[in-house]
């Protein structure tokens, strides 16, 4: 049997969606790549978020605090293995050379 493993819940801060609408407005010739990092990132975050490195666990435990890379895009995030949730609470960052 090939079960499908249950996705993580996703959720982006109100603030980090407003900073990549604006990141992806002032992108131009790059906006087809920003856009498949961003893809690709919701999607790894969706099925395996620990994709990245951990950084520091919270006072909460299982709650940590990971960073992960898709080029040109950087996000930190925090993960809570017990109830498979994600929070994207800081803007994402454009790995520097980017020209972005």
């Amino acid at each position: 049997m090939n079960e499908q493993p249950i996705p993580y819940r996703v959720s982006y801060s109100q603030r980090v969606r407003e900073e990549l609408v604006a990141l992806v407005n002032r992108v131009g010739p790059f906006r087809v790549q920003l856009l498949a990092a961003l893809r690709e990132i919701d999607h790894r975050l969706r099925i395996y978020p620990q994709f990245g490195q951990p950084l520091f666990k919270l006072m909460i435990e299982p709650v940590e605090v990971w960073i992960g890379v898709v080029a040109p895009l950087v996000v930190e995030y925090v993960l809570d293995e017990e109830t498979r949730t994600v929070n994207v609470l800081k803007p994402f960052r454009v790995l520097p050379g980017f020209g972005l």
